[in-house]
């Protein structure tokens, strides 16, 4: 089977799908994502071949300026920067090459990513099966923004037969159905998958490893991560890892890639911190994440999809501090689930930020919540026992969708 992957460019987006890419690729199927020419570096370290397609991270950031100023915001509950640039800037700008891509590939099966929309659009011109690939919990208003927005290019190319749940059908799920959002229980069809984040290297899956009593450990460890998209807000949360350090409490902040831009910023953001070691504080720019999830307390994080995944899986407590995009929803989605608790970004302090992750340690239901989900990520099946069901869906086919 040949099975083309297509994502909105960025690392975040596309190592949501690499670990069912790699299942694709074990199991003998000719697999290539297709997003934009900037993600080439990181397909060539992956070994998947990259057909590019779309503009990159700041074209769309750009265009977002240029053409919708007045939707630009600070405000993290305002949905409106993610819904206009993945329902509609990006889809326009990448829709044409992403067609010439699929014409030449020709794929038996296309698997987008959450919100790349031009995925779904093009597969139904072409006639060929396509898969939503979901990056966590279902949050129909976030999507409903989104399709509002992409609604028009959809009409003009397909007509008026083809809707958001044509989008969504079938969608893979890799959020363990005890914590999905009950709009996200009633989706159908829906392919459940256990599939291990990808941070950025191979590792062992976190369903075969035991995890040990961290909260029992002394001191206990807490770290800081904040994806590579929000990262320009950690230099601020040194401060606090050095409250918790103060505590007798051990901590590592990983400060991410240098050099991405934030939304509100002209230029690059600001310089990290060197690497840098203290008695019980660690300033690194990249640490594994699963290597230190296994001994980790307390995740603080900005509630990325990928990182999100990540907590679920090692069973780890979040105090989420949302930065932008779908954070705000992630982070209330795992306080109201139990699984950690929120802090905007203007209450932060050292000590706010001590307080918090200390009343979340001494939480026993937060730690049995947290246990439980792991369980029942753990009982997902793996790709390979779902692949059936895929398969399926390549044998049923997809018929071409024309005006």
């Amino acid at each position: 089977m040949r099975v083309l992957l297509t994502a909105v460019s960025g690392q975040s987006h596309l190592h949501t799908m690499v670990p069912f890419a790699a299942a694709l690729r074990s199991l003998g199927h000719e697999v290539a994502f297709s997003t934009a020419p900037e993600m080439g570096g990181v397909c060539e370290a992956l070994g998947f071949p990259l057909l590019p397609s779309g503009p990159g991270r700041l074209r769309l950031r750009t265009e977002m300026i240029r053409s919708h100023p007045d939707e630009v915001s600070a405000d993290i509950r305002d949905w409106r920067n993610g819904a206009r640039i993945f329902g509609d800037i990006a889809p326009r700008l990448r829709v044409e090459q992403l067609a010439a891509v699929v014409a030449s590939f020709r794929p038996d099966l296309l698997v987008h990513e959450a919100l790349e929309f031009a995925g779904p659009l093009v597969a139904a011109e072409y006639g060929i099966p396509h898969l939503y690939h979901a990056i966590g919990p279902f949050h129909p208003d976030s999507l409903g923004a989104v399709w509002e927005r992409a609604e028009p290019l959809y009409r003009r190319r397909l007509g008026s037969s083809f809707g958001l749940g044509d989008v969504l059908q079938p969608y893979l799920d890799p959020c363990p159905p005890l914590v999905q959002t009950e709009a996200g229980r009633a989706l159908a069809p829906v392919i459940p998958m256990r599939l291990h984040a990808y941070h950025g290297a191979g590792r062992p899956d976190p369903a075969a490893v035991p995890v040990a009593d961290r909260a029992g450990e002394s001191p206990p460890r807490v770290l800081f991560t904040f994806g590579t998209v929000s990262n320009a807000a950690i230099d601020g949360f040194v401060d606090c890892a050095a409250a918790l350090g103060e505590r007798g409490w051990r901590a590592v902040v990983t400060v991410g890639p240098r050099g991405w831009f934030d939304w509100l910023r002209a230029g690059p953001a600001t310089e990290r911190p060197e690497v840098s070691v203290t008695e019980n504080v660690r300033v690194v720019d990249y640490v594994p994440l699963d290597a230190e999830l296994a001994h980790t307390a307390v995740l603080v994080h900005h509630g990325g999809a990928n990182t999100t995944r990540a907590a679920i899986e090692w069973g780890v407590p979040s105090l989420v501090i949302p930065q932008a995009a779908e954070q705000y929803r992630n982070a209330r989605w795992i306080e109201a689930v139990g699984l950690g608790t929120v802090l905007l970004p203007d209450e932060v302090s050292p000590a706010r930020v001590a307080d918090t992750v200390a009343a979340l340690l001494a939480d026993r239901d937060v730690g049995q919540a947290t246990a439980a989900v792991r369980s029942a990520w753990r009982a997902m099946p793996p790709p390979e026992d779902a692949m059936g069901a895929v398969a399926a869906l390549v044998s049923a086919g997809a018929t071409a969708v024309t005006q």
